[in-house]
């Protein structure tokens, strides 16, 4: 099949930044008084919270642009008309997930089915479903008058290609122009600027991030013109200075570099990649600065409980652990947000606090009572034992008494206490306050008491613990404990099993597994123990995550495909992949197939009618110029018997016009019938055919073709196919 195809293409600098305009691709305003009419009007988006109400959406498709290289992203709307005195609206942006009716078009979308809207009130959206943007204010408005706004994080948060933002909770009614607003300058559009292709870009760790392993590789995307030998100078240290400019870069390879020695704790730490071109110029493309800060030495322990000899009213033990009064980690005056006991209470006066589990402890930090009576009666404690306990009946104590500094009794008090455990396991730590900084009557008090633990427990599960649509070849990785010499993992569909440790477990030396093929649509739970050489606690038992893996796996989408000319950079024509029976006449037709579209400088591929995502397939049968019609694609050889794979599910979309015949697909040649009503090819909606793959005799442990053809004498019609899937359950319509 040969024909010509418009296109459009972007040309990006390759040393400087480079704009990419997205044009909206629908748009349209609804109507809260008619909820269940589309309200199209080519000439204006409107908005109105009082009277009937009124809220409008705008589409875009971002097509394959890789959000994630993104520096900059706007989006731009305009008046469609003027608007005297004080105005205001909000734009919101659909979120990712939210996948209602996310085909909609300007003659289909009304108040009830649009994405997130809340259909309920005339100015509100569903907050599950959207996320608040801005709001614009002006004042005395004229038609064309455009509005920016900053969009960078919702475009990098995409993963499906399309974006819709909505335009509501207006002052007056208010109108902007639409998609097709015959000013074309009016219409809605994102401008997106992408970095340098020539710059290293990507790092990881991301710039800006915190808690970052002390022993991680530094890596990046390497810029498109970097040599395969010494393209890269690292620069690295922890003076911003020294890296920007330029001082003691280490030459790589390799994307990768790894610091000298294991890092220090809570540092920040700068770094930059200069990419060096080949010969014969050596063309050095600068990078940006970047930073990273460590992880720190220790963590806050969370649910922590306390009680107390005795508490006066109103001021429990419990504002020692709850961040009453503290803002910042700077503690108030307030007395009602700490702890003081009472003054007939029994003595000697104690408070203890009891964790949800054994911890390695590092610290205490402490912020003593901060009345604004400290530097006179004074309640704060100073003389201090600590004492500590794995199971709260046997106490130990830490050295000898503490003296725990006063304080201020003036706002904005930061801790001046702090007691080095130095790595001993408690359950509980009980402070029996022996003396106080004021005058010498038996009542004592505490703001805040804050215990960092060492984290010698698997943590930050990758993929994160309630994870969906987890890939089921997906590596397991998690921040390995800081004593652990090896890791236990246990995994299972089981979740009883692993947190009763029976199942199957397997020892590993890095903080990294992969397991055996996992099932499709199926929930799984693990646990890493780490296994280390301290005398005192050989094995610290991990927390139980789960994930659960992706309900399908893709054998064509139709989403790859394209009408770039074949022979061009990133030419993908879907009838070189699809193979049809479609020939210039004369020539005699041995397979009455077409695939996709063939009108010229018309695009291939259907955009306007989909299953899901941005397109899908065309397929025209003709069995009046031949005995049968089919395309058929190979495909590298896959294993359809693993990972509980059961059913072989497409989609079609059928037409009122065609003639129906029997749809069929082939698997390695061997065919199966649709089991459906033949009728189907003839309703314009979308059908779903699910393929038990029991019943097909061919050995699906290496499938390499598939096919899909009407057959019937004399039928002819046309078809949209999309989402061809592999599922472990049949999927419903």
């Amino acid at each position: 099949m040969v024909f010509l195809s418009s296109m459009i293409v972007f040309a990006l600098s390759i040393s400087a930044h480079a704009d990419i305009i997205f044009n909206a691709i629908e748009s349209c305003r609804t109507d809260g008084a008619r909820a269940d009419e589309n309200r199209h009007d080519s000439s204006k988006l409107s908005m109105r919270t009082s009277s009937n109400g009124w809220k409008s959406w705008v589409k875009f498709d971002l097509g394959n642009l890789d959000v994630a290289s993104l520096e900059t992203a706007t989006l731009t709307v305009a008046l469609n008309r003027g608007k005297d005195g004080n105005n205001h609206f909000d734009i919101s942006y659909v979120n990712d997930d939210c996948v209602d009716n996310i085909d909609w078009d300007e003659r289909s979308i009304t108040w009830n089915n649009a994405p997130g809207n809340d259909t309920a009130v005339l100015d509100l959206l569903d907050p599950t479903k959207t996320t608040y943007l801005t709001t614009v204010n002006f004042t005395d408005g004229v038609a064309g008058d455009a509005f920016t706004v900053d969009v960078l994080e919702v475009l990098k948060a995409d993963t499906d290609g399309i974006v819709q933002f909505v335009f509501h909770n207006s002052n007056n009614l208010q109108d902007l122009a639409t998609h097709d607003h015959a000013e074309e300058t009016w219409r809605p559009f994102i401008d997106a600027t992408k970095g340098a292709k020539s710059q290293a870009r990507e790092p990881y760790p991301a710039n800006g991030e915190t808690d970052v392993a002390r022993d991680s590789v530094l890596s990046w995307t390497p810029g498109e013109f970097a040599a395969p030998t010494n393209g890269h100078k690292v620069y690295f240290a922890e003076s911003f200075s020294d890296v920007n400019d330029g001082v003691g870069p280490v030459t790589r390879s390799a994307a990768s570099y790894v610091p000298p020695g294991r890092l220090d704790f809570d540092t920040t730490y700068y770094w930059r990649v200069d990419e060096v071109a080949g010969a014969p110029d050596f063309t050095v493309f600068e990078g940006n600065v970047w930073d990273f800060t460590t992880e720190p030495a220790g963590y806050p322990i969370a649910n922590v409980t306390a009680t107390a000899s005795s508490s006066s009213s109103d001021q429990g033990p419990e504002n020692t652990v709850n961040g009453s009064g503290l803002s910042d980690d700077l503690h108030s005056t307030a007395s009602d947000t700490m702890w003081l006991s009472d003054f007939s209470g029994p003595q000697p006066t104690w408070i203890q606090f009891d964790f949800d589990k054994i911890y390695v402890l590092h610290e205490m930090w402490v912020w003593n009572s901060n009345t604004e009576f400290e530097t006179g009666v004074g309640y704060g404690a100073r003389d201090v034992s600590v004492e500590y306990s794995l199971d709260g009946i046997d106490y130990e104590t830490l050295g000898t008494t503490y003296e725990f500094s006063r304080a201020p009794g003036a706002p904005e008090y930061a801790h001046n206490t702090t007691v080095d455990f130095g790595g001993l396991t408690a359950r509980h730590v009980r402070l029996t306050i022996n003396s106080k900084w004021g005058i010498p009557l038996p009542q004592f008090g505490l703001s805040e008491v804050r215990f960092l633990r060492i984290p010698v427990r698997a943590r930050r599960p990758q993929p994160d613990s309630g994870a969906r649509d987890v890939d089921i070849n997906a590596l397991l990785g998690w921040r390995a404990g800081r004593e652990a010499a090896t890791h236990d993992v246990y995994l299972s569909d089981d979740e009883q099993a692993v947190i009763d440790g029976t199942a199957p477990v397997s020892n590993v030396t890095g903080a990294s597994f992969s397991p055996t093929p996992l099932d499709l649509d199926s929930t799984y739970y693990w646990r890493v123990d780490e296994v280390n050489d301290a005398p005192s606690t050989a094995t610290w038992q991990g927390d139980v995550w789960a994930f659960t893996t992706k309900q399908f796996i893709i054998v064509d989408d139709f989403e790859s495909y394209n009408d770039i000319l074949q022979g061009e950079e990133g030419s993908n024509l879907i009838y070189l992949t699809w193979i049809d029976g479609y020939v210039e006449l004369p020539q005699v037709r041995t397979n009455g197939s077409t695939m996709g579209y063939t009108v010229p400088y018309e695009p291939t591929m259907e955009t306007d009618t989909v299953h899901s995502g941005r397109q899908s397939a065309p397929m025209a049968y003709n069995n009046t110029v031949a005995a049968f019609s089919e395309v058929s694609r190979t495909l590298a050889s896959q294993n359809w018997t693993t990972n509980g794979i059961r059913t072989l599910s497409l989609w079609f979309f059928g037409d009122p016009a065609n003639t129906p015949g029997q749809l069929y697909a082939k698997i390695n040649g061997v065919r199966v019938d649709y089991d459906g009503p033949a009728d189907n090819l003839a309703i314009s909606d979308w059908h779903i055919w699910n393929i038990d793959l029991a019943s097909v005799a061919t050995d699906l442990q290496s499938v390499t073709n598939l096919g899909i053809g009407v057959s019937g004498f004399g039928v002819s019609g046309n078809l949209l196919l999309d989402d061809i899937r592999l599922y472990a359950s049949a999927p419903l319509e």
